[in-house]
Parts: structure tokens; C-alpha cells; sequence
């Protein structure tokens, strides 16, 4: 009988395949420290299908919307944001395996959840988590340190468009085009309207009344080199290119709307902000940005929205609607900076029960010492008892002249003014001090803007207030520093104010499912010591 023999000496003495296997429940591999043992305590408190609208689809049901739903919001607490390598996670990583319950959604299966089901409800998903993270950790959410910052958008900086240039430049057409106008009705006797106005309509009818005679006379249309041009076909293609541009001017006026000045043709939902100075070119750059509003109270984002506006002033008061409406009430102490300080906050905050604790714009240059100097500007001016002004040479403005009112904001302005009765000519310092074209300086006063003022001072001065702005520092621009430096998240990747808005909201549940790992730590640490 005939014996095999091998010819491949490390068949036998190499052998070095080995089985894979692991647990039945792969829960009991995973270190107790590990930050999915943190999610699974924050989400046991939390119900993922109310989430879960009822979307028609054919074909299969496909994957479960919860199971979804727990691995996305875990994979922003671990800082994996793309589709790609959260599938990948989910083959490889026995964290997203548990998750998954062994299933393996591909990414496509993650974007249609997040475009069909979670762009509508991400709103009550990071309010209900910061909720229960609020309790787990029993957070004061009467204080809230508030603050916003621009976060780049998925566009090119240089696609942008300016409200302003339309404007003009339709104004300098409007003008051409009533020229052109009367020279065209001289030119072919003709009747055609012109007035100040136009729009891209009304021009259109013109071009095609233009065509319909060219078509009735047998004008044969002609371009290119050599060719010669009817005078009918030359002003067809003059108002031609008026009607084209004009529709150009008011597709973008109508995308940019009245709120905005600017927009970006790749995302039109952005706006051109100034941002912070360039590294290397030393100036300050215009790029298509978001303005991201947050409110921290002990380390979580407990409110989180997004605006299109540049400035922050106008952002507080639907910033705090936004918080009744989803935690049934407003806090008591919103802390924040100087940018938010106007007078309607202000009066919005005395109508709805809110300690004004923002600082205004001169809070802290009324202070410095190259301010106090300026013995010309009012502010540095004494009051007498009644509150009149009272100038470097002793002239009292306590003569009324007259009042302005602004409605332009939430809440009636009325700015009154006053005069002193001793005439500025003959003053020594009227030169360095009379800035306008009058005889005699007047001074304008807001006595309810006032008012104000003091309370802020008296609550900002005190050692709780102290504490507040000291507070609002640490954890507000600290939260920003750990999104933008740690978590990396400087420019969106999604497009469309919808997308954004989810996108950020599921930074910031990451950011706070994050924080509470690290306080489930320290918790436990104690534990042990005591």
C-alpha cells in the first residue's frame, strides 16, 4: 500500500490557524470603565420609539429604527461622525456589535434613518437625553451660561452673494433699462411703458412681443461672425439679456430673504459672516458659516440651536422660547456676554420673570482707564439729582427738546434728548467736544435703557454675580473649545439649515453623553476610596 508523504516541512510543525470565537453574550467582555456601559445608563431612562415616526416604505421592513437610532447617538459620544466607519464599527468593534445585536447595517441604512426619521425628532431626542443626564447628575438648570460662536458650512467661501451689490446693480438696470426704453419706442415707434421699477415679468413680456414680431415680418434671426443683425433683433437681444439678469437678481433676493444680507451659492441656507483673523494672510476672512447658540449649565448642553443671522444680539429671545418650549420653563439667571445685552432682551427678560445678568456693550470699557479719560464723551459727565448730564464746564442739560421713537425691535425704544440752556459757542473745549454740525451739544437718554444698566451692575457686582461671569468663561467657552479642538467639529458636512441643525444636535448629545462618562467615573472612584 502506497503511504502519502509531504513535501512542505512546515505543514505540520507551523500550524497556526486558530478558531475564533467569542462569548455568548459579548456584554461580559466589555470593561465596567468602558464609555457604552455610560451610554447604556443614560438610555435606559429614555424611550427611542416615540422617536420613530411612520414613514411608508415598500420591500422590506429593514433594520430596527431603535437599535439605529443608539448606535448614531453613540457613535457622536465616541466622536465617529461618518457613515463609513460607523458601519465598519459595526463589523469590528464588539461595542457597536452589542448595539447592532450582531446585525451589520451598511451606511447607506444609517443616512436614510437620519434623512427619513431623525430630521424631524432630533429635537426631542437631545432634549429628552440633556433631561435625563440632567437628573443623573442633578444639574441646576436655573443658571445658564449662554454663548454662540460661527461654525463654517459645507461651501465654497468663494460662491458668495451679497444682498447689497443685487440692489444696486438692479437699481444702475433699472435705470439702463428705462433708457433703453425710450430710445427703442423713438427707435421703432413702438409704445412700450417705462418707469423707475421693473420686473423680470414685465421685461419678459417685452422680449416676447419683440419675438412675435420678428416671426410675423420673416426677421430671420442671425449670429456670428459676418453676420448683420436686424435693428428689431438687436433690441430683442439687449432686453433678452435684461430679462435673464433680473431673474437672476430676484431668484437670489428671494433665496437670501429679508433677515439676511448674504447667502452662499453652494449652501444657500448659510451666510457670509466675518470670522476670526487668518493664520497666515493676517486679516479677517468672509466665509459661509452658521451661527451656533448653546446654554451650559454644570458642564452639559442643556439648550442648543442654530441661527442664520451673524450677531447674537437678536438670537436670545427665540433661544429662550426655544427652551420653554420643550422644558416648560425659563431660566432664571441666562449669563451672557456682551453681545446680548440690548434693550429688548432686557424687557424681555422683566416681562417674563428673568434676572437680567447679560452685560451690555459698555460694561467693561466704562471701567478702563483710557476711557475715563475722555472727560468730553457723557458717559464720563456727573448727574445731578434729577439725572441731568452735567458737561466739564459745569452746564447742566436739563433742557428738553424733543423725543425719537424706534419700533424696529420687539419692545416700543423712546430716546429722549436734551439740551443745556447755556449755548456751546463761546466754550474753550467745543472743538474737542461737539462733534456735530449744531451750535450746541445735545445729549440723548434712554431713562428705561438706564435702569437697566444699574440693575445689571448691581447684580454683576456682587459675589454671585462675580461668580456668574468667572462661571460663564469656564463653561461656556470651554464647551466650544472641547467641540471645536477635541471633538474636532469646525466645519459641517451636511448641507441645507435641516441637516446642519441635526448635525450639531447630535454633536452636542455626544458632548454631553461624554461629560457624563466622565462624572460616572469620578462617582465610582469615590466609592471606592470611601
Amino acid at each position: 500500500m502506497e503511504t502519502t508523504t509531504f513535501s512542505q516541512s512546515n505543514y505540520i510543525t507551523h500550524y497556526n490557524a486558530i478558531q475564533v470565537s467569542l462569548p455568548m453574550n459579548i456584554g461580559t467582555i466589555i470593561d465596567p470603565d468602558d464609555e457604552v456601559v455610560s451610554f447604556l445608563k443614560v438610555m435606559e431612562g429614555v424611550n427611542c420609539s416615540k422617536y420613530i415616526k411612520n414613514v411608508s416604505h415598500r420591500g422590506r421592513k429593514g433594520y430596527d429604527k431603535g437599535m439605529l437610532l443608539r448606535i448614531i447617538l453613540f457613535a457622536y459620544m465616541i466622536n465617529v461622525r461618518d457613515y463609513r466607519s460607523i458601519e465598519d464599527r459595526c463589523k469590528h468593534d464588539i461595542r457597536f456589535m452589542l448595539l447592532a445585536d450582531h446585525q451589520q447595517p451598511s451606511h447607506m441604512a444609517f443616512q436614510r434613518f437620519e434623512n427619513e426619521y431623525l430630521k424631524g425628532t432630533i429635537d426631542e431626542v437631545f432634549f429628552d437625553i440633556s433631561k435625563n443626564i440632567g437628573t443623573m447628575m442633578n444639574i441646576d438648570e436655573s443658571i445658564q451660561y449662554i454663548d454662540g460662536t460661527k461654525i463654517e458650512a459645507n461651501a465654497n467661501k468663494y460662491t458668495f452673494v451679497y444682498k447689497a451689490r443685487i440692489l444696486n446693480a438692479r437699481m444702475k438696470m433699472f435705470k439702463n433699462i428705462t433708457e433703453d426704453t425710450v430710445k427703442m419706442n423713438m427707435d421703432t415707434g413702438f409704445n412700450f411703458e417705462y418707469k423707475y421699477m421693473y420686473c423680470a415679468q414685465e421685461i419678459g413680456y417685452t422680449v416676447q412681443y419683440l419675438m412675435d414680431v420678428m416671426v410675423n415680418e420673416n426677421i430671420k434671426i442671425v449670429y456670428g461672425k459676418g453676420k448683420r443683425k436686424s435693428h428689431i433683433q438687436r433690441w430683442y437681444d439687449r432686453f433678452l439679456s435684461y430679462y435673464t439678469k433680473l431673474e437672476e437678481y430676484e431668484y437670489w433676493l428671494y433665496i437670501i430673504g429679508e433677515e439676511r444680507n448674504s447667502c452662499s451659492k453652494t449652501d444657500h441656507d448659510a451666510t457670509m459672516c466675518a470670522t476670526k483673523m487668518d493664520y497666515y494672510c493676517n486679516t479677517g476672512l468672509s466665509r459661509p458659516c452658521y451661527n451656533v447658540q448653546t446654554a451650559v449649565s454644570d458642564g452639559i448642553i442643556v439648550n442648543a440651536d442654530l441661527f442664520q443671522r451673524p450677531g447674537d444680539t437678536k438670537t436670545f429671545i427665540p433661544f429662550m422660547e426655544r427652551f420653554k418650549e420643550y422644558r416648560g420653563f425659563y431660566p432664571e439667571f441666562p449669563v451672557a456676554d456682551a453681545a446680548y445685552g440690548s434693550y429688548d432682551n432686557y424687557m424681555y427678560c422683566l416681562t417674563h420673570g428673568i434676572d437680567p445678568v447679560m452685560k451690555y456693550s459698555m460694561y467693561a470699557k466704562k471701567n478702563e482707564a483710557k476711557f475715563k479719560k475722555n472727560i468730553y464723551n457723557p458717559l464720563n459727565w456727573k448727574t445731578d439729582d434729577k439725572g441731568s448730564k452735567i458737561c466739564p464746564m459745569e452746564h447742566v442739560f436739563d433742557e428738553y427738546t424733543g423725543e425719537r421713537y424706534d419700533e424696529s425691535g420687539e419692545y416700543l425704544k423712546i430716546i429722549q434728548r436734551y439740551k443745556s440752556k447755556n449755548t456751546c459757542a463761546g466754550c474753550p473745549h467745543r472743538e474737542e467736544c461737539c462733534k456735530g454740525k449744531g451750535e450746541n451739544k445735545t445729549v440723548s437718554r434712554n431713562a428705561v435703557l438706564d435702569e437697566f444698566y444699574a440693575v445689571v451692575d448691581e447684580n454683576l457686582s456682587s459675589e454671585f454675580g462675580k461668580e456668574l461671569k468667572k462661571q460663564r468663561s469656564i463653561q461656556a467657552e470651554g464647551a466650544f473649545g472641547v467641540i471645536k479642538e477635541d471633538m474636532k467639529f469646525t466645519r459641517f458636512t451636511r448641507r441645507g439649515i435641516e441637516k446642519v441643525k441635526m448635525e450639531y444636535l447630535l454633536v452636542c448629545t455626544g458632548y454631553n453623553l461624554k461629560k457624563y462618562h466622565k462624572y460616572r467615573l469620578r462617582e465610582t472612584k469615590k466609592q471606592q476610596i470611601n
